[in-house]
């Protein structure tokens, strides 16, 4: 079937698309049919993502279910601009990493729309974000001014009250949770989880009576930590009892949130898996692997994301993750392109 947004230009598909998310959204169109719509619009509009099926051998005509479609490694958002028809984007989100290092690069088409999908996500998995006081501990983050968490948190602003970010000031942020208790506010701290582990281990204090949500990120740290071992810390060290993991990249557009390790996917979302090594094979809805990405959200990029990481699968909607892989497991496919 030839995808109706075909013969409109880019700036129209890209509100067709959006308005068919929402369809999603509310029920009305099912997350598979849309996902094949646009994978065969990016098939043809989208340069990189054509080429790679090209010299991967995939015939985009004969892919008919979701399982069946090629996803496109991760890693080429940081060498190739990844970009479905032409548009001129309204920003960019870059990832973090240390100085020299190549960042991936995500164009987005409509910060509205980014603002829109996200707040929709986190209401639904977290609550309404008008009753609770936002206050970001993301060191790193802040030196990123392209950065898609930031960003994110920054809008939640004109739904809740004005958010106040730290880096490793936990006296500043002890005062500003009391504050936010004083004022009848449920604080709510998104930060990553170095900086939860250093406050458990300089400045331990009671975030009983806050939500806390970490989003993930290790850097700084002397040894690698199992997600099971990091939540006992928290819970016991800083008497966490609401704690919940994000689950996003400046990839995505869509995000994820969870407890105990167990994620669950937004609307616009899904997660499957494929075996290490079969990377180009068909991906799976259960079990044990690297992880694919479908974000419906990507409509004007790639929606059909093959990332580094590797986790355990439950169902359309939960997944876990455990680590990454290692650069000998994910370099073969940038050969394609070399």
């Amino acid at each position: 079937m030839i995808s109706p947004a075909r013969s409109m230009d880019a700036t129209k598909k890209n509100r067709y698309f959006e308005q068919q998310l929402v369809m999603v959204q509310d029920g009305a169109l099912s997350f598979d049919d849309l996902a094949m719509e646009i994978f065969h619009y990016q098939a043809v509009a989208n340069p990189v993502y054509k080429r790679f099926l090209e010299l991967t051998g995939q015939d985009e005509k004969k892919i008919d279910t979701v399982c069946d479609v090629p996803f496109l490694p991760v890693q080429f958002f940081k060498s190739k601009r990844i970009q479905s028809g032409e548009w001129k984007p309204e920003a960019q989100f870059s990832s973090s990493g240390t100085t020299g290092m190549v960042r991936s690069r995500h164009f987005i088409h409509s910060l509205s729309h980014y603002e829109q999908i996200a707040r929709y996500i986190f209401e639904a998995q977290i609550g309404n974000l008008d009753l609770f006081q936002i206050l970001g501990l993301l060191p790193g983050y802040l030196d990123n001014p392209e950065s898609s968490l930031i960003h994110m948190v920054k809008s939640f602003e004109s739904h809740s009250s004005p958010i106040s970010f730290f880096r490793l000031d936990f006296p500043a942020l002890e005062t500003a949770i009391q504050q936010a208790l004083s004022e009848g506010k449920t604080p709510l701290i998104f930060s990553v989880t170095y900086a939860l582990l250093k406050m458990a281990e300089e400045k331990p204090m009671s975030l009983k009576d806050c939500v806390v949500i970490e989003t993930g990120g290790m850097k700084g740290l002397g040894r690698e930590m199992c997600k099971a071992e990091i939540l006992e810390i928290l819970q016991n060290r800083l008497e966490v009892k609401s704690l919940h993991s994000e689950y996003g990249m400046s990839e995505m557009q869509s995000q994820a949130y969870g407890t105990n390790g167990l994620y669950r996917s937004g609307y616009s979302m899904r997660v499957l898996r494929r075996e290490v090594e079969d990377p180009l094979g068909e991906s799976l809805n259960s079990g044990r692997g690297a992880l694919n990405i479908v974000d419906l959200a990507n409509f004007a990029t790639c929606s059909f994301i093959a990332t580094e990481d590797l986790g355990r699968v439950h169902n359309d909607l939960e997944f876990e993750v455990f680590g990454r892989l290692d650069e000998s497991e994910i370099r073969g496919c940038n050969l394609l392109f070399s």
